[in-house]
């Protein structure tokens, strides 16, 4: 009881460090709520396209370039990579599409060319990209039966000739949900800084070195301490997340949040959340001072919120911190994001990628518990 005082003692003490972090959030989720967005159409467009070829333009080369001319409006006019950025993000391109050396070789050979795609945001992004994928899933399903290329042309082109424009008819609607992306991508930040500063600042009080010696000769366990301070930790990760969501709720809307995508976007954070628990309990291990802790919050916090795109989509940052950011959890829990509002139905198989991205945040906070075990352990070997 005193143990769960002293915490919550805490905590209000450091109210503040919860409210900016919050109102932060709650400015921005209200302004991207209330904020005008272009009106969702079902008119029947061909998107605009940027090939970047590195193969001859014969074969299958030139059946796959034939075909997306005759379902999209090829562009020639972006070579500056930035303005190529710009069309992306203004949504005056749909997508980019580079097609490999020897395409048209290998993917005859039954091999799986690896076609770099590019996209906007949008509906008519999005078909495009089903419009691409199918060409090559079509492509690559005959080419597993030891076609010649030339045949290989032929079927690909009998198989795909008449299906396109119906699903130019059914684009996937994210503007519902495209408010609720930015708002659940946008709390990483918020759900970062407030768990590790709080979390840290509360485990570093009770771990100062005088502190410590005083319980070792008090009447309260060391190892039962620990346990109603870890208890109260993830009380305070579960407070904490529910006011989010339940905030979500009012700055959304019901209409948004009592859905599916919804829950997935809820439960989503809350894997995230288990997770920022982890990696704060962690740090807290390192019994850094007050100011050491809001230095190490600010830098995770903001550093992972703008290389994984909870600022900036990361679809316009350079490849080299793209790639670096597959190592950071808030990647995943980012992007999982994106898929949820991208979500066409409620299959397995659409919802798969979502769990896996999932499971990964859930993967990172394993090993934060892990790494906190072996760490603890030696520093009780050293006491």
């Amino acid at each position: 009881m005193i143990v769960s005082k002293a915490f919550w003692k805490i905590v209000l003490k450091n109210i503040g460090s919860i409210i900016s972090p919050t109102i932060v959030l709650l400015m921005f989720g209200t302004i991207s709520a209330t904020s005008t967005s272009s009106t969702m159409t079902y008119e029947a467009r061909k998107p605009a396209i940027v090939i970047f070829n590195h193969d001859e333009e014969v074969g299958m080369t030139k059946s796959f370039i034939s075909y997306i001319d005759k379902n999209a409006e090829i562009k020639t006019d972006y070579k500056d990579d930035d303005r190529l950025k710009d069309a992306l993000f203004y949504e005056n391109v749909a997508a980019v599409v580079e097609i490999p050396e020897n395409f048209h070789q290998d993917i005859a050979l039954g091999h799986k060319p690896e076609v770099k795609l590019r996209s906007s945001a949008g509906y008519v992004a999005e078909v495009a990209k089903v419009m691409i994928r199918r060409y090559l899933t079509v492509a690559e399903g005959y080419a597993a039966t030891n076609l010649s290329e030339q045949a290989l042309v032929e079927r690909v082109d009998k198989a795909i000739v008449d299906d396109v424009e119906t699903e130019m008819q059914a684009p996937v609607d994210t503007s519902k949900f495209a408010k609720a992306s930015r708002y659940y991508s946008f709390a990483n930040y918020t759900i970062l800084s407030c768990f590790i500063t709080i979390i840290c600042l509360i485990m570093s009080a009770f771990n100062r070195t005088e502190l410590r010696k005083r319980n070792l000769v008090g009447a309260i366990d060391i190892k039962k301490m620990n346990l109603i301070l870890l208890k109260n930790c993830c009380l305070y990760a579960l407070v904490a997340w529910a006011f989010y969501v339940t905030v979500s709720v009012f700055v959304l809307g019901a209409d948004v949040m009592f859905t599916t995508q919804g829950l997935l976007y809820a439960a989503n954070s809350f894997v995230f959340a288990v997770m920022a628990t982890t990696v704060a309990y962690l740090i807290s291990l390192f019994g850094l001072t007050a100011g050491a802790v809001n230095g190490v919050q600010n830098v995770l916090a903001l550093s992972s919120s703008f290389l994984c795109g909870a600022f900036v989509p990361i679809e316009y940052m350079p490849e080299s911190v793209v790639l670096f950011a597959h190592a950071l959890p808030s990647y995943y829990y980012i992007d999982a994001n994106d898929k949820i509002m991208n979500l066409p139905d409620y299959s397995f198989e659409n919802l798969l990628p979502i769990l896996l991205e999932m499971a990964v945040v859930a993967g990172f906070a394993i090993l934060f518990v892990i790494v906190a075990n072996i760490i603890s352990k030696k520093r009780r070997k050293i006491a």
